[in-house]
């Protein structure tokens, strides 16, 4: 009896399936465990930030048109790298709570390496199969055949 975790995840959408295969009659069945939306990937940048530009002086005299408007320059950035920990985090946490055989990841060739350079070395050890592609928008039997399972 084999059974398989397979992780299918992009910066909106984490998806996890279990595969237990207990006989031939069994092979296609797959349950959805676990899917998270994060909805921070879905608003933009205006709606997450409260403060409007220009709210805070800054350095400079008052009188001058030279001033600063307090916006952080490596926002996208962080918020960005934020994204990933969550991810990377929540992957982690299938793995620790979801007991199985074999682990599966697919990742977007774009956050592949990113998101795995957050996670745990120990959890990652874990996964047996590592896809750079974008799954979350192909059907059970799509993924299954791309990891051959």
């Amino acid at each position: 009896m084999k059974s398989y975790i397979i992780i299918i995840a992009d910066t909106g959408t984490l998806k996890a399936y279990h595969i237990n295969e207990k006989s031939l009659v069994h092979k296609h069945k797959a349950d959805l465990i676990k899917r998270i939306v994060y909805t921070n990937a879905h608003r933009r940048l205006h709606e997450q930030l409260t403060d409007s530009k220009g709210s805070f002086r800054g350095s400079g005299d008052a009188r001058s048109a030279r001033h600063g408007s307090g916006e952080q320059h490596n926002l996208k950035s962080d918020l960005q790298k934020k994204s990933f920990q969550a991810l990377a985090h929540d992957i982690e946490g299938v793995i620790t709570h979801t007991p199985a055989g074999e682990y599966y990841l697919a990742l977007p060739q774009p956050i592949h390496k990113a998101v795995t350079a957050e996670m745990n070395k120990t959890i990652r050890a874990k996964i047996s199969k590592e896809l750079a592609a974008d799954l979350t928008k192909d059907t059970v039997e799509d993924i299954r055949k791309r990891f051959k399972v």
